[in-house]
């Protein structure tokens, strides 16, 4: 069952004011908060044009990385049928408190909580966790931001079966920095940010594979594109190669300006998260 509801926060608090990966290292202190909201209006009509509900989670103060509502939690459909959601357990100390408004969150909406045991010491949910609704695939990176045995425990939970994904490249830490679904036979992926098995799980799993060029998806963030539909493209504007690569396909590139966010190490696929 596929989500059509996409929960964003606004950027009320968004800044760059710590190291937390290799984008944030040359950008703290030189957020345009101004033109943040502007990008994210902008992204937030797009999905609104495209037929989905936003719906929002209030921002807090000090908590700069609300906006990436990708990362605090992994909403799905349980085996009994019911809104369920597992909480993540962030790695970077900056954003654990995160997750508690998120739970709140979930609690007023109706979902079933479901916390990961102490052993777990990270998981970062939808950073880490890229989704086939279709063929209910969840495709799941780990190595930098997910340990590889929270996939085991996470399976007792959803209906969707999981493929491991073994992360190789520090720069790429989350899954959605170097892999997106476009739909059942297209993913796009940054080839340097996984081992040979990995790749080869890909090829096994998709018959088309659009490898991204890594200045390009360094610079446009193309691999954090969002395909809510499998029709449309959410993309960074910018990129040349990826642009001909998804006119190939035959969908349509949708191109957003999200700048602000790719400061902090975040572009579409980070702002958002498909809930039920």
């Amino acid at each position: 069952m596929k989500p059509e509801k996409i929960l964003m926060c606004k950027p009320e608090y968004f800044d760059v004011n710590y190291t937390g990966n290799e984008f944030m290292k040359d950008n703290i202190g030189k957020t345009d908060k101004h033109k943040a909201i502007e990008q994210w209006n902008s992204l937030k009509k797009v999905y609104e044009d495209l037929g989905f509900h936003t719906v929002l989670i209030e921002p807090v103060k000090d908590l700069v990385d609300m906006v990436f509502t990708a990362n605090q939690s992994l909403p799905f459909i349980d085996k009994s049928g019911n809104k369920s959601v597992i909480l993540s357990k962030m790695k970077n100390d900056q954003r654990k408190e995160e997750v508690k408004y998120f739970k709140d969150f979930y609690l007023k909406n109706d979902y079933k909580i479901v916390e990961l045991p102490d052993d777990i010491r990270y998981f970062e949910s939808m950073g880490d966790c890229v989704l086939d609704f279709e063929r209910n695939i969840l495709f799941g990176g780990y190595g930098f931001r997910t340990e590889e045995k929270t996939y085991d425990i996470i399976a007792k939970y959803v209906n969707f079966k999981i493929v491991k994904l073994k992360l190789i490249n520090p720069v790429l830490y989350h899954l959605d920095t170097c892999m997106s679904v476009l739909n059942s036979d297209t993913a796009v992926i940054q080839e340097s940010a996984f081992d040979e098995d990995g790749i080869n799980k890909l090829r096994e799993h998709f018959s088309n594979l659009i490898f991204t060029d890594e200045n390009e998806n360094l610079k446009y963030f193309v691999c954090n594109c969002h395909c809510p539909d499998g029709k449309n493209v959410i993309v960074q504007k910018g990129s040349i190669k990826f642009r001909e690569n998804i006119k190939e396909t035959g969908l349509n590139l949708i191109e957003v300006e999200t700048g602000e966010f790719m400061r902090s190490g975040g572009s579409v696929f980070c702002m958002k998260l498909m809930i039920y």
